[in-house]
């Protein structure tokens, strides 16, 4: 922690103030006591004393007496700064408005402040003066707000009623979610609102409870960072067709922080093998973690083979074992922990460095990151902050902007010729976060779709859309799975019970009806930017041509 040198001085010249003056005036009269001549050493600083009948005065008094009126100037001096800094910081805010507001200076809002402070005026609530991150983020020009971002006078300090956005990303899930509520609801029902929730227990369980009229958006960055890491792995296979075949298998060895979100996202992105599982090796865990997991998403068999161990990977999977995963991610409590295991199992196998990833904690030094990639054919390093924050503006990130596109072409409510998302933002506001969490994960996953459409292999253009219909299908299961839904034990659309998460379609595809198959075979190739060409070769329903016309009438830059 920094210490101010201005108070490391102001310390050692009160010190030497009292110490000198108590002396001095123990020496001058004796008989006045040990306490007396420390009480008079104390007044030199409100100035009532310091002179005395003898003349010349004692040294060690006049040098007193001339260090408390340098320490008094001092703190008149440094108090008067402070009082002006506070005015013209509070000056600046209240000229302020549509800008951004950061409640939480910590690493994540350290990072939001910065990516934020590149498109308009911030301003960062943080309850710690001393907080190390407040010093640079003034330095951007960021203002600084010292209180609880909890109080509601601190907020509208912070010209919480002027605000475009409020994130709160404090230390805590119900705080972040405390503190929109309230901004909500009393103090600017206008403002987009972002709650900090890591933690999935949390987000799952007010999904559905948020009103569908709140701005508040539940974000949890560390989601984000292993979706984003999950689509990369999942790009990358389906432009293998020997691995999209033959089905993908993935190491995960990490942190019980990150464990769960590791598991989650990878089972709900990297769905590229059609009705082939996804395989899962989950290494360094315990019985806890294992029946955690399967209490929590008991229908997670259903789209993945998991299989759980005790032991690290070095000893589940050593060095010339003729079975191995074709990718390993390592994520561990600590960032060298993460290093050092991805390095020594990419130095035991004989697999290509990129597929061997080492998780970081989020730490924002560039030149850290850059030491760590100049290594040639080594491990490929990911900071997971960065990562999740995304590489444009964080609050409306390139996968929000395919969401909103996904769900106006579902949805057919956007009139032909529009160009842009005005028709349908308002749709979009009106979905539960749940829904447009849902969004968010068919865009990513259409990414992945069109990849794999793009490197079909020997397989012909109508065996291409069945292979990609099946894994629509399994991604739709992997998301029911990992969001605890399970299999009403019926084909009947009857036993379906949103409340009790049930559902009669958590079944293979061949046991699906040739409606919901169609649905299936529809509902994504739009995302595929079929040619004209392409179009006339391949027998597609109405429904499908419905949507590749809505998709095209939207005169909006592509997103893919």
């Amino acid at each position: 922690m920094k210490v101010d040198k201005q108070l490391i001085l102001l310390a050692v010249s009160s010190l030497a103030t009292l110490t000198l003056g108590s002396v001095g005036f123990y020496t001058l009269s004796p008989d006045n006591g040990v306490l007396t001549s420390v009480y008079l050493a104390v007044q030199l600083f409100s100035m009532n004393s310091g002179v005395v009948d003898e003349v010349p005065t004692p040294t060690l008094i006049e040098i007193a007496r001339w260090l408390a009126l340098g320490t008094l100037l001092v703190v008149v001096h440094a108090a008067a700064r402070a009082l002006l800094v506070h005015f013209r910081s509070a000056m600046r805010i209240s000229a302020m408005s549509e800008h951004s507001i950061v409640c939480g200076a910590g690493q994540r809002g350290e990072a939001l402040a910065r990516a934020l402070s590149r498109h308009g005026h911030v301003v960062v609530i943080e309850s710690n003066e001393l907080c190390p991150a407040l010093g640079d983020l003034k330095n951007l020009g960021v203002e600084i707000v010292i209180g609880n971002a909890v109080d509601s006078a601190v907020l509208r300090q912070a010209g919480v009623t002027r605000a475009r956005n409020v994130v709160a990303v404090t230390g805590t899930d119900e705080t972040n979610l405390g503190i929109c509520a309230e901004v909500s609801s009393k103090l600017n029902p206008h403002c987009a609102l972002s709650a900090g929730l890591e933690s999935w227990a949390w987000r799952n369980y007010f999904l559905d409870r948020l009103p569908t009229s709140s701005k508040i958006r539940l974000d949890s960055y560390i989601s984000r960072a292993t979706q984003s890491l999950m689509l990369s792995i999942g790009l990358e296979a389906a432009r293998n067709p020997t691995l999209r075949s033959r089905g993908l298998t993935l190491l995960i060895e990490a942190g019980e922080s990150r464990l769960q979100e590791l598991i989650r996202s990878a089972i709900m992105i990297i769905q590229v093998s059609g009705e082939k599982k996804l395989r899962l090796e989950l290494t360094a865990t315990n019985t806890k973690q294992q029946k955690e997991f399967c209490d929590r998403f008991p229908s997670a068999s259903f789209v993945a083979d998991i299989n759980w161990y005790e032991e690290s990977a070095s000893m589940i999977f050593p060095e010339g074992s003729e079975v191995r995963p074709d990718f390993a991610v390592f994520a561990c409590e600590s960032d060298v922990e993460s290093l050092e295991l991805a390095e020594r199992y990419w130095m035991r196998h004989e697999i290509d460095g990129h597929r061997v990833i080492a998780c970081l904690e989020g730490s924002s030094d560039a030149s850290y990151m850059d030491l760590l990639k100049k290594k040639h054919n080594d491990i490929r390093v990911e900071n997971l902050l960065p990562l999740g924050l995304g590489n444009e503006y964080p609050l409306d990130t390139d996968i929000e902007r395919k969401a909103k596109r996904c769900h106006a072409i579902y949805s057919g409510i956007t009139e032909p010729g529009a160009s842009d998302f005005s028709d349908t933002e308002e749709s979009w506001n009106q979905l539960s976060e749940r829904l447009k969490e849902s969004n968010r994960l068919v865009a990513r996953h259409n990414e992945i779709k069109r990849v794999a459409w793009g490197n079909p292999g020997n397989e012909p253009s109508t065996e291409m859309l069945s292979f990609l219909s099946r894994c629509e299908h399994m991604r739709w299961m992997a998301e029911k799975a990992m969001d605890g839904w399970r299999w009403s034990g019926s084909h009947d659309s009857s036993t379906r019970d949103n409340d009790k998460l049930k559902h009669h379609l958590l079944v293979p595809f061949e046991s699906l009806s040739n409606r919901e198959v169609e649905k299936d075979y529809s509902m994504f190739l739009w995302a595929l930017d079929l040619e004209d060409s392409e179009l006339d070769q391949l027998n597609l329903t109405e429904k499908a041509r419905e949507m590749i016309r809505l998709q095209r009438e939207l005169s909006l830059e592509k997103p893919y």
